[in-house]
């Protein structure tokens, strides 16, 4: 049994499962979110039932709205509300950490561990804490009631990485107990380059657009990931692995990934999708379809703000006074030109022999290698 204090921000579906996991491996827990409703049935159980053979029940300490009641004291904070909510989270909590107190981003989408580490800064949090982030969520349930939830499956391999990378060597040693297969990787460039959601999500909603406009409930993987769409995710995929070897990192093909992660792998990638809904363990058996464009698959999925991918994906124009970094407002004719204007100046930078020269802040950022 473990003797590590954990506190779960967020009570989400991502959340119940990550402490019913916990629970059984005998961490104390400290269960957060907002919305209260959200916490009443756990509260009142006490925990959550786990059915199945390895099942039982994972006792909760503290199912609580109160922010300080959650971290105060906990070995490993657990930052599970997703991509969007992790910089406003990690400015709340900043003024309550203490030192030694472990960040765990599940997942860290792409980036996350970065943006935490900023908002603590900014936010002027004195205590000595680290950063980690996970590549991916690890576990695939049902969730059968809102204090019971049954396991589907385990991912088999799983990284974690820290900001800046040479914590790794201390930080890895705390968190292998609660994640048995995971792995440390050297950067958050490894994790940030396999976060799969990226891959898999956009593409797919943006391939059966009109079914999402029509309201059409599709099974995510099985038919949605049609030939024409594997295609689309090669593709994709060919560019994110080059991408990570130009910033030295060796990150698994998506191909690679599934039979790594799941023990599966078709003749193709649709095939390989079909067989991960279908198999009697499958993890995407209970991948739901979004119902609109704000849905997580896409505000999510890709980077960028979260209140911009609602306007485009909505079909919705606000009238605005532009924003602070000196954009003309939404309805001036001006704004798209201007946008593009300054992305090709400023964003990009300078070029070297006709190819993108990242801009000396990039580089510096993701500068993460152990000997840092």
């Amino acid at each position: 049994m473990l003797d590590t204090t954990v506190a779960i921000i967020g009570a989400g579906i991502g959340g119940i499962y990550l402490a019913a996991e916990l629970g059984l491996l005998g961490c104390k827990l400290r269960l957060h979110d907002l919305d209260d409703n959200r916490l009443t049935e756990i509260r009142a159980r006490g925990g959550i039932d786990v059915d199945g053979p390895n099942g039982g029940f994972a006792a909760i300490e503290r199912v609580t709205t109160d922010l300080v009641a959650a971290v105060d004291g906990a070995d490993v904070i657990i930052v599970v509300t997703g991509g969007n909510a992790q910089e406003t989270v990690a400015a709340s909590f900043a003024p309550l950490l203490r030192d030694g107190q472990i960040i765990l981003l599940i997942q860290g989408n792409t980036g996350g561990s970065l943006v935490v580490h900023r908002a603590l800064d900014r936010a002027g949090c004195k205590a000595s804490v680290d950063v980690a982030e996970m590549d991916n969520y690890p576990y695939s349930c049902w969730r059968r009631s809102p204090a019971r939830i049954e396991p589907i499956v385990k991912k088999r391999w799983l990284q974690i990485a820290t900001f800046p990378g040479n914590r790794i060597g201390a930080v890895f040693p705390r968190l292998s107990p609660l994640f048995p297969h995971a792995v440390a990787a050297p950067t958050a460039v490894c994790t940030g380059f396999m976060n799969a959601n990226a891959m898999l999500h956009v593409a797919n909603c943006v391939a059966n657009a009109g079914k999402i406009d029509r309201g059409e409930a599709y099974k995510f993987y099985a038919e949605g990931v049609t030939s024409s769409v594997a295609r689309l995710y090669e593709a994709i995929n060919a560019e994110r692995v080059a991408v990570a070897a130009a910033y030295g990192a060796s990150v698994p093909t998506l191909e690679d990934w599934f039979e790594r992660v799941y023990g599966v792998r078709g003749a193709d990638l649709s095939e390989t999708c079909r067989l991960l809904t279908t198999n009697s363990d499958g993890p995407y058996q209970a991948t739901g379809t979004p119902n609109s464009w704000t849905h997580k698959y896409i505000s999510e999925g890709r980077p960028g703000r979260a209140d911009a991918d609602a306007r485009a994906w909505g079909g919705r124009r606000r009238r605005d006074a532009g924003d602070r970094r000196g954009d003309p407002p939404y309805d001036d004719p001006r704004r798209h030109r201007f946008r593009c204007d300054r992305a090709r100046t400023r964003a990009h930078g300078p070029r070297r022999d006709g190819r993108r020269a990242d801009p000396p802040h990039l580089r510096e950022q993701l500068c993460l290698s152990r000997s840092r």
